[in-house]
């Protein structure tokens, strides 16, 4: 019968020489693990495996976190890019819709853009106000020369616009404007009768005129 002395102590120090040894598959010896020790293992091959627990968890805390954010980011990103495409397609089809059947945007577009562009650049040295009417003026213009079907249709829309923003937030001038609108034609209406009374008459009088003096004339011969 052997010594059975130091039996407790067998599988703490099962290899002569080396720190505190715990096998793999010793379950024990792995709930043991402390956050401020390395623990040296060796597994069933008999390789030397040399641990830090604290190391270990604190990396893969920070591996979690950076998949978590990862993730985050990604679902972030991948909704604000198509969003802003969705936008981007949105506005670029609106705004071919102001385009003209028959007109081309190149190269008439880039006239455009350099008209706008010399308008800054005029009004550089100016107010803010200014500089920002005057491109718009300059491009105005140059849009209405070269793409004057478009021009219509940008002012349509703008107009169509400003009138739904004038009926929501401002009805009374609106009605105010729809009646100075009917009475500025109505006076014009009237105008254009006036003129045209004016012209039928000085036609009569110039005709009844001409033939007093043809009776006279006539008389004397």
């Amino acid at each position: 019968m052997g010594r059975s002395f130091y039996s407790d102590e067998e599988d703490k120090f099962s290899v002569p020489g080396l720190p505190t040894v715990a096998h793999i598959e010793d379950a024990e010896a792995k709930e043991k693990g402390r956050a401020t020790s390395t623990e040296i293992t060796i597994n069933k091959f008999g390789n030397l495996i040399t641990s830090s627990p604290a190391l270990e968890g604190f990396v893969s805390k920070v591996r979690k976190n950076v998949e978590h954010y990862y993730d985050v980011a990604s679902e972030k990103y991948e909704f604000y890019t198509g969003t802003a495409k969705a936008h981007f397609n949105m506005t670029a089809s609106r705004l071919y819709e102001f385009k003209g059947e028959d007109e081309q945007l190149l190269p008439n577009g880039c006239s455009v853009l350099t008209a706008t562009l010399f308008g800054s650049i005029v009004a550089r040295n100016h107010s803010i106000p200014v500089r920002f009417f005057t491109p718009l003026i300059f491009g105005g213009v140059a849009l209405n020369y070269t793409l004057p079907q478009t021009y219509r249709n940008v002012a349509n829309g703008f107009q169509s616009v400003g009138l739904g923003i004038e009926n929501k937030y401002f009805p009374e001038f609106s009605k105010t404007r729809e009646e100075s609108v009917a009475q500025i034609s109505e006076l014009k209406n009237s105008l254009e009768n006036v003129q045209k009374d004016a012209w039928n008459g000085l036609v009569e009088i110039v005709a009844d005129t001409r033939k007093s003096v043809c009776d006279l004339v006539g008389k004397k011969d």
